[in-house]
């Protein structure tokens, strides 16, 4: 607001004036220069004229401009706002479920013993697809029963790497 002593400040006629509430409850007249949507409401750019000194031996007017909460502004009488750019937040686009990327069907596995020398214990297997980078030479099956079959040996698992611990179960 202006007082008798204050200088009036030109300020653009393109941006309607608007009170501004300070955060220690001063109000101030302003200029409301956008408008903008955000998640939690609007955000309005406003211009206040305060005092800035360019040197230490001058005061001069100068406009200051910051993004505010518009719940602490009120509109001033007979002011126009319709010509106030506003930016609306973007039509919520509907994210697609995650896809889920399956891998393709094996269609030949290995069989890996473990080789453990001077022991006669069971030896260890592994089942790996064919196509596993964990899995080492071995004895190739084509058929899913037969994977099946070499998984349920005594000693047998499958490889968490290519999966082959859930598919065959």
């Amino acid at each position: 607001m202006s007082s008798p002593q204050s200088p009036e400040i030109p300020a653009p006629q393109a941006a309607p004036l608007v009170d501004v509430t300070m955060p220690d409850g001063q109000v101030l007249r302003g200029r409301l220069y956008e408008r903008r949507q955000v998640a939690d409401g609007w955000q309005f750019w406003i211009g206040l004229v305060l005092w800035r000194s360019p040197d230490p031996d001058r005061s001069e007017p100068g406009e200051y401009r910051a993004w505010m909460p518009a719940a602490q502004s009120r509109p001033v009488d007979d002011a126009d706002y319709t010509d106030v750019p506003t930016v609306y937040l973007p039509p919520e686009i509907p994210t697609p479920p995650p896809s889920r990327v399956l891998p393709t069907p094996a269609t030949s596995w290995l069989v890996v013993t473990e080789r453990r020398a001077y022991t006669s214990e069971i030896q260890p297997t592994t089942v790996h697809r064919a196509d596993c980078w964990g899995a080492r030479e071995g004895e190739e099956i084509t058929s899913v029963e037969e994977a099946r079959a070499a998984l349920s040996r005594p000693g047998a698992r499958g490889c968490v790497l290519c999966g082959t611990d859930q598919s065959l179960q």
